[in-house]
């Protein structure tokens, strides 16, 4: 269980040139990491949509003062996640959104994020609705990294025995 991870990113929008904003992770049967990620200033602040933050409830000053440099991000994400299997419930963002991390710092991604939902292929629908009517109950998503991580990992873990 210490090589599956979970993965979640928030962004400034939805557009093709939204960047992240906030990053978090876990392990199956781990603690949450989360952070706020400074904007990097190849980054245009006209991709900053107001309805995202109306949804994460992130505000560009928090990122301003709270926000981890891109570079230092990458650090920590390749050191935790190099060689775990690590889920998204959202592949494609994520990963466009990582992209675009890494980019801005200049680093290698040392890890591959792979979808959620390949999980639940063997399971029987019905069981994967019950599974995600529990889930919701004990770890609701709420469009920030860390309760969407242990949404997955709630998930996971509710699903791993008949799996």
């Amino acid at each position: 269980m210490k090589d599956v991870a979970f993965i979640d990113l928030e962004a400034s929008g939805l557009s093709a040139r939204s960047w992240p904003i906030e990053v978090g992770w876990c392990f199956a049967g781990g603690a949450p990491k989360a952070m706020l990620i400074q904007p990097d200033e190849a980054w245009s602040l006209d991709d900053w949509n107001p309805a995202a933050e109306a949804l994460h409830g992130i505000a560009y000053d928090d990122l301003m003062k709270e926000g981890v440099a891109a570079d230092k991000v990458c650090e920590r994400l390749n050191n935790a996640l190099a060689g775990k299997l690590v889920f998204s419930d959202a592949p494609d963002w994520d990963g466009f959104w990582l992209y675009r991390l890494f980019q801005a710092a200049k680093k290698r991604q040392r890890f591959i994020v792979s979808d959620f939902s390949s999980i639940f292929r063997s399971a029987p629908p019905e069981d994967v609705d019950r599974y995600i009517a529990e889930a919701e109950r004990v770890a609701p998503r709420t469009h920030r990294a860390i309760p969407d991580v242990l949404h997955m990992r709630a998930l996971y873990e509710l699903a791993s025995p008949g799996l």
